[in-house]
């Protein structure tokens, strides 16, 4: 464990640390042209490892540090489909991009900066970060870039994966076996885009902010911004208050609200400077930052006295920040009436205050179509635009579409296509051998960081694959009873929780409804205590010298 120091590269050069948009697009947008292909005059290329690895973000990267450094298996690949290391702190690039909680509890906790520049620091300082980190562990020999995986098979008489993919650059197949697959392909990664009749119409330019198009000149032009979350926090101010952009006008389409607190108070950035001599200053630092968070566990679930308590505390926090920042005009377009943490809690930065810019609007109607210049909104309304910039979130749907199976016939698809995404633990697919799931259904949160998160089921990984991988065991799998006892109780769970159910009173990306694979309804304590301590009565270890195995 130590401490790192970041050499701000990153702040004099931004555009070293974020991928190109051509690449972008190309990997992220179903509809752009020159899609990659498979190129069948190529002979396939076949390879191995111990461990595969799916993903080179945080989940990715902390997966292979610890597979190498704590379980000393040093044969490890590491598949993405972008060009470097960084998911989705490498693939989002627009204004304003930064960390929506403090950075010091979102990197890894054996790792930890000592000169942040902010709390939350912006996307390329955190980019910056990473690829420190990448370089330090010696990962970039273990990552095959630009490579799709298409499908996986697991055989269940050899214990052995077959990773399925193709080279996006040449088109080359490829074939990879190993005894143990990770999925790491995060959740925040398929844009939804916005959808309105009109669009193809519209002669301006469009694009969602999770594919940003810096060549784009924004300087003089009206510029309507779909979408009222985190993104959206963070690029009206960077848009409105950059000069680089000096926009005309910005309209703001704010279809849904959310719960926006005051900014992280700035002593915990004296105190971070303060203690960043060594890393057990910061650890205590992010401690410190963990123990706040957790004390507001409670708003999310229930409506037991503390419960409300804490809410009425959060809400009361909250509608202040509006009432004392916002122009009167808006601030009954900014307060929700559902419970506060239904929608993921913002913590601004700059939005709020850049309200008061006579440049800006906000309106809660929607758009009922687009024009070649510009939208109509619901009440007839016509909005002069530009450029349009989709800030609506992901399709976590289309995550959780993971091309997963054995050669006897068993789906994650068809499992949670039929059931919902579930995953015991948030790690484990019943029927599924030898797979791993880091960021899976139900690993995220309200009120904590996805970093830690990711950590504690490396933790869990770490116990259950280590007989795999010492040759002791040829594979393990989670009995299905304890996977359909897991689904039930955090859905039951889930359905008393605030988290985008009818008790929270809205609908948000976490819940579609009916299944709720995306929260965790516990608190991060006891993530910790069941990632720490795998329960083996809940999981089945088929024997090296098996030959076959029941079902």
């Amino acid at each position: 464990m130590s401490s790192i120091t970041l050499t701000k590269e990153s702040h004099t050069n931004p555009a070293k640390f974020r991928v190109k948009y051509e690449n972008s697009n190309k990997i992220l947008n179903p509809g752009a042209a020159n899609k990659s292909i498979i190129n069948d005059a190529l002979p396939a290329l076949t390879t191995t490892s111990k461990v595969a690895i799916i993903g080179a973000g945080f989940g990715g990267i902390g997966m292979a540090i610890k597979t190498i450094k704590d379980l000393k298996v040093d044969d490890v690949t590491i598949f993405e489909r972008h060009d470097n290391f960084g998911g989705t702190w490498y693939s989002n690039t627009y204004p304003g991009c930064a960390s929506d909680i403090p950075a010091l509890w979102y990197s890894y906790s054996y790792a930890l900066a000592s000169n942040w520049t902010r709390i939350q620091p912006p996307q390329y300082e955190m980019e910056e970060y990473i690829q420190r980190i990448v370089d330090q562990f010696k990962l970039r020999e273990k990552a095959r870039f630009e490579t799709s995986i298409d499908k996986c098979v697991f055989n269940e008489e050899s214990g052995m994966w077959t990773l399925y993919g193709h080279d996006m650059k040449t088109g080359q197949r490829l074939e990879h076996k190993c005894p143990i697959l990770v999925s790491c392909s995060g959740g925040l990664v398929h844009p939804a885009q916005f959808q309105a009749e009109g669009l193809e119409t519209f002669k301006g330019k469009y694009m969602h902010s999770a594919i940003w198009d810096h060549s784009v000149d924004f300087k003089g032009k009206n510029v309507v911004i779909v979408g009222n979350g985190c993104s959206a926090n963070q690029v009206v101010p960077a848009l409105l208050n950059d000069s680089k952009y000096d926009v005309a006008s910005i309209t703001q389409i704010a279809r849904s609200k959310h719960h926006i607190m005051p900014p992280v108070p700035k002593v915990l950035l004296w105190i971070y400077n303060l203690l960043s001599f060594h890393y057990y200053g910061l650890l205590l630092v992010r401690w410190l930052v963990i123990i706040l968070a957790e004390l507001r566990f409670p708003l999310y679930k229930g409506n037991g006295f503390l419960s409300r308590f804490v809410r009425w505390i959060n809400v009361k926090l909250s509608e202040h920040y509006i009432r004392n920042n916002a122009p009167k005009e808006f601030q009954d377009k900014l307060t929700p009436d559902f419970k506060i943490g239904c929608k993921r809690l913002i913590f601004d930065y700059k939005y709020v205050p850049s309200l008061n810019d006579p440049r800006m609007n906000l309106t809660n109607e929607s758009i009922k179509k687009v024009v070649e210049d510009g939208i109509i909104l619901t009440n007839g309304e016509f909005v002069k635009a530009d450029i349009i910039v989709a800030c609506t979130g992901y399709n976590i749907s289309k995550s959780f579409k993971l091309p997963i199976e054995t050669t006897k016939g068993k789906s994650v698809n068809q499992y949670w296509d039929t059931e919902g995404p579930s995953a015991y633990r948030t790690l484990l697919v019943k029927n599924i051998p030898n797979l791993f799931l880091i960021g899976g259904p139900n690993s995220a949160t309200g009120h904590s960081s996805v970093v830690m998160a990711i950590e504690n089921g490396i933790e869990y990984y770490k116990k259950v694959a280590k007989p795999i991988l010492e040759g002791k065991e040829k594979s393990v799998v989670v009995k299905t009873e304890a996977y359909d006892r897991w689904f039930n109780d955090i859905q039951a769970e889930l359905r008393k929780s605030v988290f985008g159910s009818a008790f929270g009173g809205c609908v948000s990306w976490y819940s579609n409804g009916s299944v709720n694979s995306t929260a965790f309804a516990w608190s991060q304590l006891y993530y910790w205590y069941i990632t720490k301590f795998p329960n083996y009565k809940d999981l089945i270890y088929q024997p090296v010298t098996e030959t076959k195995k029941t079902a």
